[in-house]
């Protein structure tokens, strides 16, 4: 199902962790509005930065979250998150283009120089940055980037 121009809902459910274990990863009816707004402020991402995005983590269903060790609070389970790369760059040089052009987000992670995570929110735009390194075996999240 196309949600915009570049995003389809299959982009936003697939999963080869939920495949493997047999976890049904299909959006409960009352959070496709998150997810179509989630897909429409990706297209405002994706023209930004100029390149197509390739989401690696979207929805994710209460159980596959838990599988995958995500908090029980995580915007990935309302349908407001994505984790993606980008040809334009490091996660680092995304994180950065997009506070720079002003880009409204709740939340954005540069994840361990690996992925960007961007969290949307229907009500408000905390503007929240952060880093996520490993200290000691564990994820600890320092403000700005890093």
């Amino acid at each position: 199902m196309k949600l915009t121009e570049h995003f389809t809902l299959e982009e936003f459910t697939h999963s080869n962790i939920a495949s493997r274990l047999r976890i049904d990863n299909r959006v409960p009816d009352e959070l496709m509005a998150n997810i179509q707004l989630t897909a429409n402020k990706l297209e405002l991402v994706r023209k930004v930065l100029g390149f197509p995005i390739m989401i690696t983590s979207g929805y994710r269903c209460p159980l596959l979250n838990a599988r995958v060790g995500g908090v029980s609070t995580s915007a990935h389970t309302k349908g407001l998150a994505v984790d993606f790369h980008c040809a334009y760059g490091t996660p680092k040089e995304i994180c950065q283009r997009l506070i720079d052009t002003g880009v409204q987000f709740d939340k954005l992670i540069q994840e361990h120089n690996q992925w960007v995570h961007i969290g949307f929110s229907p009500n408000y735009n905390r503007q929240i940055v952060l880093t996520a390194i490993k200290n000691s075996g564990k994820t600890v999240y320092v403000n700005g980037i890093v």
